[in-house]
């Protein structure tokens, strides 16, 4: 077996939901309830460059008021979304009850992925419950 000499270093650092340069980030809040991935009510969080990419965590920030739910994620191969048999599930986090106020922050929650994607693949986000206010999801890695 040959030993890889040459390690992979990203080129571009990637905190969006897709491969550009601009900072993106996606709302999560009406229930998805399914370990498929295939909700249409998932949402983009990341996606892999034409080379790939290495997925550091996922950032969630509660955005207002919300009841206790659970965030789900999902790895997609870079086909429809919508299709089971294209998703991976790949964990979950605890979100807690949170109320907006001004005279304090919300919580920030990061979900640790560190692994490397494939060209084109995705990572997807769901709730398992509706919530009122949601959640802003961040990908945070790099482009190879």
């Amino acid at each position: 077996m040959a030993v890889n000499i040459d390690p992979i270093y990203s080129t571009k650092p990637n905190v969006s939901t897709d491969n550009a340069t601009t900072v993106s980030s996606a709302v999560i809040l009406t229930a998805t309830a399914d370990y498929t991935g295939a909700s249409a009510n998932h949402k983009l969080v990341w996606t892999a460059g034409t080379n790939g990419g290495y997925i550091e965590r996922l950032r969630f920030k509660a955005i207002g008021t919300n009841i206790q739910s659970v965030a789900r994620i999902y790895i997609n191969n870079g086909s429809i979304q919508t299709t089971a048999a294209n998703n991976a599930f790949f964990g979950e986090i605890s979100l807690p009850p949170t109320t907006a106020i001004n005279t304090t922050s919300t919580i920030d929650l990061d979900y640790p992925m560190g692994i490397a994607i494939d060209p084109s693949f995705r990572i997807y986000a769901g709730v398992g419950t509706t919530v009122a206010s949601g959640w802003i999801v961040v990908g945070v890695g790099g482009q190879y």
